[in-house]
């Protein structure tokens, strides 16, 4: 066996690798080198037991174990994708299910799975624009923008006819790069997002300054997550043609006012036949102008942003989240047997902002109940005097 050029070929592969020679370890790449000492240890074990079975399993990932005269070569199957897998699943699908957008968490969860310091999610708008609602950069959220198509680096993706992958090496100081988002030079790789139909819907991508992570990996995550939103879309599209699709606010990507009325008005006509009640409140965040003129409005959308994505995550599948202006939004949730515990899951995100502010952070709510009001419309009215009650409470 020319075990070398063997080694050579395996020493820059993700998969983790290693030879024995008579049972004792004689190479193994850096792959296996990362994982965990006691995971190490088990393997070389197993590997050098002749009579153990010819595969083992070991934290998820499987590893076969090939023999030739005196060496054993042992590789892992499909690591690391089957794990980065199931983590991405297990973290998208119930975001999907409370009703965020894709496009606005899957650059933290592809950044932090695959070690990119960079990610973003781009929405198609008309022709010539792109929709940035997620951009992960320096371990943050940054706020949505709009882009100009013929300065991104991915304007190919959205030529007619061109594949839906795309890897680029860039370096300013070579080439024409006026891609706002990228640095002086680094390997950038994205992925289009189309309809069940076949139109393009966006775009996800993943860029650093060096190559840090897998492009196999990168790759195989980033057209799964393309296929998982495309099959996503059509239930969407498909419950929106009985009633209007309500216009998203730009910041937050929340519906609005508008949707907040229809909304309303089906509940309180439910409330009044059926009896079945419904919990508002009305939350604002407490002193967000003075974050405004301390660190400038930049500062202020971002925490807007991460606020309004920690309200995504408290929300059941059934309860509704709006933006209602300024720094005001609104949570309508159905009572089931007793009013859900907001108060104390509104608690949690206040120690929660704080830690990831570094600074004092809190917000406020009015809570009402439908029933309280008979359904005659006033619960808002209802729910701010109480949320005013309970800013001057605080404030005393």
């Amino acid at each position: 066996m020319k075990t070398t050029i063997l080694t050579r070929l395996l020493a820059d592969t993700s998969t983790p690798a290693l030879l024995l020679k008579e049972s004792k370890l004689e190479w193994s790449n850096d792959a296996f080198e990362q994982l965990p000492k006691k995971q190490r240890k088990a393997i070389v074990d197993w590997s050098s037991n002749g009579k153990s079975n010819d595969m083992l399993i070991s934290n998820g990932v499987i590893f076969e174990r090939l023999k030739t005269d005196e060496h054993y070569l042992v590789l892992a199957c499909g690591h690391p994708a089957g794990q980065q897998q199931r983590s991405l699943l297990q973290q998208l699908m119930p975001a999907l299910a409370s009703g965020s957008d894709p496009f606005f968490i899957l650059p933290q969860l592809l950044a932090s799975l695959l070690d990119w310091p960079e990610a973003a999610g781009c929405k198609l708008q008309g022709t010539d624009k792109l929709a940035l609602m997620g951009h992960w950069s320096g371990q943050q959220l940054l706020p949505p923008q709009t882009l100009e198509l013929k300065n991104s680096s991915a304007a190919p993706l959205y030529q007619q006819g061109q594949p839906g992958t795309l890897i680029l090496e860039w370096d300013r100081s070579e080439a024409t790069v006026r891609d706002p988002l990228l640095g002086n030079q680094g390997l950038w790789i994205a992925q289009r997002v189309d309809t069940h139909d076949g139109n393009p819907l966006g775009h996800l991508s993943l860029w650093g300054a060096e190559k840090t992570a897998s492009l196999a990996d990168s790759i195989h995550l980033l057209q799964l997550c393309a296929d998982l939103i495309s099959a996503w879309q059509p239930e969407q599209q498909e419950n929106s043609e009985h009633s209007p699709r309500p216009q998203l606010d730009p910041l937050t990507q929340l519906p609005g006012r508008d949707a907040l009325d229809h909304t309303l008005a089906s509940s309180e006509q439910e409330q009044r036949q059926s009896g079945r009640d419904y919990l508002l409140a009305l939350i604002d965040i407490d002193s967000l102008s003075a974050i405004n003129n301390l660190h400038g409005q930049h500062e202020g959308d971002r925490v807007l942003c991460q606020f309004a994505d920690r309200l995504r995550h408290i929300c059941r599948p059934d309860d509704h989240l709006f933006r209602f202006g300024g720094d005001e939004f609104v949570l309508l949730l159905p009572v089931k047997h007793s009013p859900p515990p907001l108060q104390q899951r509104l608690d949690q995100i206040n120690r929660a902002m704080t830690q990831t502010l570094g600074s004092a952070f809190h917000a406020s709510a009015g809570l009402a109940l439908l029933s309280e009001v008979n359904g005659s419309g006033d619960e808002l009215l209802l729910a701010d005097s109480r949320l005013r009650k309970e800013k001057k409470q605080r404030n005393s």
